[in-house]
Order: C-alpha cells, then structure tokens, then sequence
C-alpha cells in the first residue's frame, strides 16, 4: 500500500503552486490507488514535526541522496536540519507506512524537484518508481556529459541541472550550429517524457532567452508509442546501449 503526502506552510513564495501539486497527486491517487494526504506543517505538534523529520532521514541514502539544504540546491531539511517549509514544499512517498522516499532530493548530481518527480511516478507507478529511483538516470547524465558527442558530431557540454521555475534540466548540450539542446534523461522513457521535456525546453527558451532551442531525450528503454511521439514533437529520441565487442 502506497501513500503521497505533502506538507507544506501557508503564506510561502510557492504558495500559488500547491494546487498544481495537488491535482497532480489525485491524478496518481486515481491512476494507481495511492492515497493522498496533505498537512499544514503550523499545524503540527513539535512531536509530529520530529517524528517527520527522522522518518525523511531514514529513507535508504540509495534512494534519496542527499536531503540537507547546501550549496544553493533548496531540499528537505534546512542547514540546522528542521523542515525547510519555507522554502519548498515537501512530497513524502510511503510504503507501507514506512517513508520511502522524499522530494526534493539530490541524488549524485541530479536534482529530483517535486513536480517531474511526482510526473514519474504518475508514468511509472509507486511500485515501478521505487524500484528505479532513478539511480540509472544520474549516470547516464555523467556518461553524455562526459562524452557529449554520442549524442551527435560536434555536440558539446554546456552545463547539467539547470534550476528552472518549473522543473530542473537534467543536461544541457549545444551542438556544432550553437544550437542549444536541452536533453531529458529516463530509465524508461514513457508520453510523459514528452510534455516534460517540451515544458523545460519552453523554460530554458524564455530563461535564457534563446529563440532556437533542440529537444532529446535520452533512456535504456521506451514504451511503443513513444517515437511516433517524439517524431511529432520535434524531439530527438535516443537509447544508450551496450555493444558487444567481437574478438579480434
């Protein structure tokens, strides 16, 4: 059995968003029979905040990375480690009653925000996002970062984890016109791939104020309908794989 829950303080910046979060939330509570809570943190007892605060920190670190506010990347927990409510809005997943994962979070060197996070499980399932937890995404961003021509001649590195107001970039490369490319990483890359990468691309467009920007996304596996897609979306749709090597 599967819970959301989202906690949350009244009166923040992000205040105007809580109703798309929770739209989202009920459409994975219709979807995958997930309940949904949500809870004011003002109204909870100094105990109940505690008792959040050491389930947020012991989910598996495999699965939730880094949970702790540093380095401009706003997450869980603040520096003195109590609840950064006033900063973001927190996304608690639990599986039978035990906290298994948190949003946001910072896995390796990728930032899973709370809205593409919860468009993940909404693609994937609870069962099948848990099971994933992205860990093959964050490599596969180091591998093309590292090696940004797999993706294409002449194709270079620009930057990865571009902070957007509705999302975070996984890479950002640039290919041998000075097109920027934005580039979506996906274990398994669904429909939802799409409008995520079209909304981050439309992000980076106004944020940086390119009039050209290209689209891909990158994953190890697709579902059927997903190049037909792409194909009339202008997106690129990529698979990294391994190739065995013949002996010589």
């Amino acid at each position: 059995m599967h819970r959301l829950e989202l906690y949350f303080k009244t009166g923040t910046h992000y205040e105007k968003d809580l109703e798309d979060l929770r739209r989202r939330m009920r459409e994975i509570e219709t979807s995958w029979k997930v309940d949904f809570q949500e809870f004011d943190v003002d109204q909870l007892s100094p105990e109940e905040r505690i008792e959040l605060i050491d389930d947020i920190r012991g989910i598996s670190p495999q699965a939730r990375g880094r949970i702790v506010t540093s380095r401009g990347k706003t997450l869980p927990l603040s520096g003195s480690k109590l609840l950064n409510v006033e900063n973001t809005p927190i996304v608690v997943l639990r599986e039978n009653e035990r906290a298994a994962n948190v949003f946001p979070h910072l896995l390796g060197t990728a930032y899973f925000d709370v809205v593409s996070s919860l468009e993940r499980i909404l693609s994937l399932g609870p069962t099948d996002h848990l099971q994933s937890r992205g860990l093959l995404e964050d490599p596969m961003v180091k591998i093309v970062a590292d090696n940004p021509e797999l993706l294409g001649k002449g194709m270079s590195f620009v930057e990865s984890n571009v902070e957007l107001p509705g999302g975070s970039v996984d890479l950002v490369l640039r290919d041998r016109e000075g097109i920027d490319v934005v580039v979506e990483a996906e274990t398994r890359a669904s429909d939802q791939a799409v409008g995520q990468v079209l909304r981050l691309a439309r992000g980076y467009a106004q944020q940086t104020g390119k009039k050209l920007v290209r689209k891909s996304i990158i994953c190890i596996d697709f579902d059927s309908g997903l190049p037909l897609a792409c194909k009339e979306a202008e997106i690129d749709l990529l698979r990294l794989a391994f190739l065995k090597v013949d002996d010589e």
